[in-house]
């Protein structure tokens, strides 16, 4: 559990609550030590430390930081400092990547950018470091999200949805290779008045599912193949229908298996 404030901790799946769907579920905070002000940004499950090289950490202010997986390998129950953050930044994704891999990061206002996550375009770090510039913005906009490019693009899409419920799917060659620290390229039209403003971005493919959770407390759940694919700066379709006063708070990704 990557949090807001740039610790990670480390339970076990089998000491999570098992409930059913529709349960309300446990506070976090009654199973891991959270500090008052902390927040999840990230939760990532892995079956060994040594099963994957890197770890990239990305903040709101457009920081990013890779370090060797292995250096989060600690018992300590009251969580490691992942990332050393400056004064009003915070923590907003983080994701398992190799040399071979790339990084698409997505900001709140519909700008990307694709670069490579290799030791040229961003080397390893140590744990409690700051990281480098991965994106920078223009007035009033922030980092939404960070999203890992594994394999060939050929089948790949990238996937954003909005607070008001509308989504689409542009193919990622859409998205040329750029180097680090830039502004990047249009990953979506934002309308923020009837179309809401960028709640999520994702990599899929054709056979994925979408899990849509709104503010009331449900999820929608819709194959990737329903969503029309569109060119990058477009607004999409409607994905999920909406009552007065619900918004769409958060996407996941099902994938087939």
């Amino acid at each position: 559990f990557f949090t807001n404030k740039g610790r990670v901790y480390r339970p076990k799946v089998h000491e999570l609550p098992d409930a059913g769907r529709d349960a309300r579920g446990q506070h976090v905070a009654n199973l891991l030590a959270f500090k008052p002000d902390e927040s999840i940004a990230q939760v990532i499950a892995i079956d060994s430390y040594a099963s994957h090289p890197n770890l990239v950490i990305a903040t709101r202010s457009g920081m990013v930081k890779k370090s060797p997986l292995v250096e989060y390998d600690s018992p300590r129950s009251g969580g490691l400092i992942a990332i050393n953050l400056k004064d009003g930044d915070e923590v907003v994704s983080a994701s398992i990547v190799s040399d071979k891999d790339e990084l698409l990061l997505v900001s709140r206002k519909g700008m990307s950018l694709r670069f490579l996550a290799n030791e040229e375009s961003i080397r390893s770090m140590g744990r409690s470091t700051s990281g480098v510039i991965g994106m920078k913005f223009r007035s009033d906009d922030e980092l939404l999200t960070m999203a890992a490019i594994n394999g060939e693009s050929k089948d790949q899409y990238v996937f954003t949805a909005t607070d008001g419920g509308y989504a689409k799917r542009t193919h990622l060659d859409e998205y040329r290779l750029q180097g680090r620290g830039g502004i990047g390229v249009k990953a979506a039209k934002i309308d923020e008045g009837s179309r809401g403003v960028l709640v999520g971005a994702m990599i899929v493919q054709p056979k994925d599912e979408i899990l849509a959770i709104t503010s009331g407390g449900t999820v929608m759940r819709t194959p990737i193949d329903e969503v029309r694919e569109t060119t990058r700066d477009t607004l999409g379709v409607r994905l999920v229908n909406l009552s007065e006063g619900i918004t769409v708070v958060s996407i996941a990704l099902v994938k087939e298996e």
